[in-house]
């Protein structure tokens, strides 16, 4: 019986351990392993009381303009409550994001907030915090965007009167994102205060339309084709037939209005002058299969690897049925006379054609784009700092080399003469598309050409039938290069 009764404690006894195991295991695993999905939930009440009683980290710019600080209020208990206080409204909107209370936080806000809530640190100061022991401060984080040159990108675009556009500068050597302003804009302040009001207005500015516009290229992405054709043998000798049409098997490529492309030109007139009949004669030599390789080494297809936005605020650029808006399959037909022109059913991001521009300024390689430069610990030290890689290998050296002096040549006597500054080379290309039955004006471009510090890319949307991108588009990255290149500038 003494045997029976031993057997039987010794099974209620491992019975209890094994269950205290799994408790403290399932505890572990939802503090420590899942605390960020539990975190980024609105029902969590926990995390919510845990968040409104923790001094919220800083956001600033790389040259130490606050975009995000933090006001203590009193709460219905008595106890002390921490809100955000966005001291520049407005400036690099969609870069920050908000942080609000019943309509969760994007941007900067979301993708960092970990950090921001200091919550990346050990357990045993989260549950401090919450048994009212102490009072938190988050990491403080320093973006990579230059408060002067995103000021001056967003008042250009403003200043066009267009219904949208979006501009994006980058470092090419390191992948800093030096300006990110989409158009219209908003107040995450007026976001705080009234969530409704901001994303009810018309032309959708919560929108950040420089990581998820879905717009045609067009001749801008003739410096895809290009690299293509260089690296797949192609003289820069190459000669083309000219005229003013390519026949297709259907609708027939055409010149812009008025535009007759001379018989023998070669391939660096034909990107000067931006011929479509030309890159439409070169894209069906080179055939669907090249021109899809050529993409995936610039990276359409993929989503920008974008450090400091939420993977949900960016997008893939690449090919996509009109109708149903999914990605086309390598086994499906496209004109690719019009996809060498950035036509056809060709979607693109500013972010992805300055991604593009950047890779041909660096040497064919294109480098991790990033927006945070470091966060930092409130007592001092570094707790995340900004690692350097490269992200695609798009083109060999000897073609960026190629395609820069052909892009010099656009600047210099052909579409881009608008964005000319006396003294820096600068290297460019414009492009003109349809979208929503108005011209979307385009300008990529990087300078200093010999040794690249910027690199760019304007996108402005609804424009009458006589506006290009070499009107339009080019002189918002002229000011931007200013802001950045000449004396006083930040670069």
């Amino acid at each position: 019986m003494n045997s029976t009764m031993n057997h039987r404690m010794a099974t209620v006894f491992t019975g209890l351990c094994l269950a205290f195991v799994a408790i403290i295991g399932m505890l572990t695993w939802w503090q420590v392993l899942d605390a960020g999905e539990l975190k980024q939930k609105d029902q969590n009440n926990q995390t919510a009381y845990y968040e409104q009683r923790v001094q919220r980290g800083y956001i600033e710019t790389r040259d130490g303009v606050r975009l995000a600080g933090r006001v203590a209020t009193q709460g219905v208990n008595g106890d002390r409550i921490w809100t955000r206080k966005y001291a520049t409204p407005g400036l690099a909107a969609h870069v920050l994001g908000y942080d609000t209370q019943g309509h969760s936080r994007t941007g900067v806000e979301r993708a960092l907030n970990d950090a921001l809530t200091g919550s990346t640190r050990d357990l045993g100061a989260v549950v401090g915090l919450l048994d009212g022991n102490e009072e938190a401060v988050g990491d403080n984080v320093r973006l990579t965007i230059d408060s002067k040159a995103q000021r001056v990108a967003e008042e250009a675009l403003a200043a066009t009167g267009a219904p949208g556009g979006a501009v994006v500068a980058i470092e090419p050597k390191t992948g800093r994102v030096l300006t990110m302003a989409s158009y219209p804009t908003f107040s995450p302040a007026e976001v705080v205060r009234s969530y409704g009001s901001v994303a009810n207005r018309t032309g959708a500015p919560l929108l950040n339309r420089a990581t998820l516009a879905g717009y045609p290229p067009g001749s801008t992405f003739k410096l895809v084709t290009t690299a293509a054709a260089l690296d797949d043998g192609v003289s820069p000798d190459r000669t083309f037939k000219g005229g003013t049409t390519f026949a297709t098997p259907g609708p027939d490529v055409h010149n812009f209005p008025g535009e007759v492309a001379p018989a023998g030109h070669d391939l660096t007139e034909a990107l000067t002058h931006s011929y479509n009949t030309s890159f439409a004669e070169l894209g069906t030599d080179l055939g669907p299969n090249k021109m899809r390789d050529a993409m995936r080494r610039f990276g359409f297809f993929s989503i920008p690897p974008l450090r400091g936005l939420p993977h949900n605020e960016l997008r893939a650029s690449g090919l996509s049925d009109s109708d149903t808006g999914k990605p086309l399959r390598d086994d499906q037909g496209i004109d690719v006379a019009r996809v060498a022109i950035g036509q056809e059913r060709l979607t693109v991001t500013p972010l992805q054609m300055a991604l593009v521009t950047a890779g041909i300024a660096n040497g064919g390689k294109i480098e991790q784009p990033t927006l945070i430069e470091r966060v930092a610990r409130p007592g001092g030290g570094v707790s995340d700092e900004r690692e350097q890689q490269v992200w695609k290998e798009a083109m060999s050296p000897s073609t960026a080399r190629e395609l820069t002096r052909m892009m010099g040549n656009v600047v210099e006597e052909g579409t881009g003469q608008a964005v000319k500054i006396p003294g820096l080379d600068i290297a460019g290309k414009t492009g003109t598309a349809d979208y929503q039955n108005r011209n979307l004006t385009w300008f990529v471009a990087f300078a200093p050409a010999n040794d690249p510090k910027v690199a760019i890319a304007v996108a402005v949307e609804g424009q009458g039938s006589g506006q290009t991108g070499g009107l339009i588009a080019a002189p918002i990255a002229k000011r931007v290069f200013e802001a950045l290149l000449r004396p006083g500038g930040a670069a």
